[in-house]
């Protein structure tokens, strides 16, 4: 299932790519580092080389080569998956470095683990950012000597990301049969790198969230580094061959296609990577749904263009002839660049080290470009062009996530409403499916969860019994499976006497006059056929990113309890409602929670702001949306 193995990885990444560690979601991480001294933390050689300011809570590193290790409680200092950041301040030509997966030595640079590297103006080529001797950050340092940067580092199975202040440095899969020595993915701890006495260099707010070992992002790496295996070339077949970890692509015009085993070389929905560089005056691409043929330019399948100074005007990041990229590149010759392309059913999208270049949906009845009719939505493997002899192109770090439907189940009963309209919501994505769940006894959904196979509850029910079995295996699909929630509208009001489920929803609609928490409730009050304006108050989250104040004819209630931690999305200003109507809850266990109060009648279903809040939470109640 999508949920069970990307929400743990997903929670807060996107706020850790933009946000200072201090602001950031806390939910799971844990302070390696107190501030005030180095407990927890073992030095090797020459421990004067870390001191630490506790006025200010900072760890400085100055002096000989030594090397600092965390040993303190946090699962027992072994990690294997994991995220990890901290804040970094390099003073001039200062060398250092963060080590994972490595264990205590006493001297000498560690044996066992990756660094990575921090280095803004060191003579050492090899900068901050950088995966040590792996992959590097040549020369341009993405930090600042005498500023706090912020270093993200996410380990996930064999998946390495590395990000300074958000933006990614490192994106990289470790190969099949990598033999480098001690520098392999493992499991240990972290260590940080005193250098010589000539580099300064600080750290703060050192902190990590572990992740389950058995957790997966989902990416598969599709070149070993080191053969064409697991590909085949069509033609002039000298054209392709590998040079220092690349796929170069030098030669007459030919095609090398992915035939491996991953999804049996056979992709529909999918989001694949691959870091490029181009020479002078090089054309080339990256062909998707398409498949082997012997000679010639791929009859099947889109091209996503590779070309930074070739005399054609169809630049990278295109999609050639159908939306292309004109005369100014987003790439530079001899610079290596991160190409990212993903389709959802009809969607494509393509980024050029994150910048998105291409985002454009297949038309329905869609007619390609003359004489290229196997340009459309199919499915099928991918392809790298060799295009000219004047052309050399390389290509490494190639991986693919293959990407599945997000399955909802939709659970009504307890409540009338206008059925079609409102299953409309849920028609026409190409991501999600749906089913319902009509409860007719108490909430037989519950009854028996062993064979599972849904990533999301959408709740528009107001059914009110749930034996305590049946809330058992409720709570176990969200804390423990992370299966995701969607309340609606009169959901509020469900399961009235359960008072685990307010906590869970972070609401309450009191039937009847009662206490709660100790405060007395009257019976809430709604009012039907209403015209409100919901105003969105917070615009950086994902499911409400971008969205204006809107209009909307609906039903609004008043009179709730409401949890003092929701993370509030939407308010209104109307006489007849609270002020809350969209929020999010803190994660229930592994799961995300968003209740949504709008959606009683037809009018409010065809609304296409209330269409778009559904179909986000689903996503990012799902973890496919960040």
């Amino acid at each position: 299932m999508l949920k069970h193995t990307t929400i743990l990885l997903l929670a807060c990444t996107a706020l850790l790519a933009s946000v200072p560690a201090a602001q950031a979601c806390d939910k799971g991480w844990i302070p390696l580092f107190n501030g005030k001294n180095l407990d927890g933390w073992k030095a090797s050689e020459n421990p004067g080389v870390f001191t630490v300011d506790k006025e200010n809570g900072i760890l400085t590193v100055h002096g000989k080569r030594s090397h600092l290790f965390y040993d303190g409680p946090v699962n027992n200092a072994s990690f294997k998956n994991f995220e990890f950041q901290a804040e970094v301040k390099t003073m001039p030509k200062a060398n250092s470095g963060i080590y994972f997966h490595t264990k205590y030595q006493e001297t000498g640079w560690p044996n066992k683990g990756y660094e990575c590297q921090v280095n803004t103006t060191h003579s050492d080529r090899k900068k901050t950012g950088g995966l040590y001797a792996v992959q590097d950050v040549l020369d341009n340092a993405p930090s600042k000597d005498g500023e706090w940067f912020y270093y993200y580092i996410k380990v996930v199975g064999k998946h390495i990301i590395i990000k300074i202040d958000g933006k990614t440095t490192v994106d990289t899969i470790e190969p099949e049969g990598w033999e480098r020595g001690g520098r392999k993915i493992d499991r240990g701890t972290f260590a940080i790198q005193g250098h010589d006495p000539g580099s300064i260099v600080h750290y703060r707010n050192i902190k990590v969230r572990p992740l389950p070992d058995d957790a997966c992002d989902g990416w598969v790496s599709l070149f070993d580094g080191k053969t064409l295996n697991g590909w085949k070339v069509n033609e002039n077949k000298d054209t392709f061959s590998v040079v220092n970890g690349a796929i170069q692509v030098k030669g007459p015009r030919s095609h090398c296609f992915y035939t491996g085993p991953v999804a049996n070389a056979d992709f529909t929905n999918f989001e694949f990577q691959a870091e490029v560089m181009t020479k002078p005056k090089a054309n080339s691409g990256i062909y998707f749904h398409t498949q082997f043929q012997d000679s010639g330019w791929p009859a099947k399948g889109y091209e996503c263009q590779v070309n930074t100074s070739h005399g054609d005007r169809k630049k990278t990041g295109g999609l050639w002839a159908v939306q292309d990229v004109i005369d100014n590149a987003p790439s530079k010759d001899n610079e290596w660049f991160r190409y990212n392309i993903k389709v959802v059913g009809k969607h494509i999208t393509i980024k050029i080290d994150d910048k998105t270049t291409v985002d454009w949906v297949e038309p329905e009845g869609w007619k390609p470009p003359d004489g290229m009719p196997g340009r459309k939505i199919s499915h099928g493997t991918f392809a790298l062009q060799g295009h000219d002899p004047g052309s050399v192109i390389y290509y490494k770090n190639i991986m693919v996530k293959p990407l599945k439907p997000i399955k909802a189940v939709v659970v009504t009963g307890g409540h009338g409403f206008e059925r079609e309209p409102f299953f409309e919501l849920f028609k026409g994505y190409d991501d999600i499916q749906y089913v319902e769940a009509q409860q007719k006894d108490h909430s037989e959904l519950f009854e028996d969860i062993s064979d599972w196979d849904y990533d999301v509850i959408v709740l528009y029910n107001m059914t009110q019994k749930i034996s305590p079995k049946r809330q058992a295996n409720f709570q176990t699909l969200l804390r423990d499976k992370g299966v995701g929630l969607v309340a609606l509208h009169h959901s509020e009001a469900a399961y009235s006497d359960w008072d685990e489920y307010r906590k869970i929803i972070g609401a309450k609609y009191p039937l009847k006059d009662q206490t709660i928490d100790g405060v007395a409730f009257k019976q809430g009050t709604y009012k039907h056929d209403v015209d409100l304006i919901v105003q969105v108050v917070d615009r950086t989250h994902p499911i409400t990113r971008g969205m204006e104040n809107f209009e909307i004819h609906d039903e609004t209630y008043h009179g709730l309890w409401f949890a003092d931690d929701n993370h509030i999305l939407l308010t209104t200003d109307h006489p007849t409602s609270d002020r809350t109507i969209g929020w999010t809850r803190p994660d229930y266990g592994k799961a995300r929670v968003v209740f949504l109060q709008g959606g009683h009648d037809g009018k409010a279903y065809e609304n296409p702001n209330f269409r778009k809040l559904i179909a986000r939470s689903i996503r990012w109640t799902a973890g496919a949306l960040n």
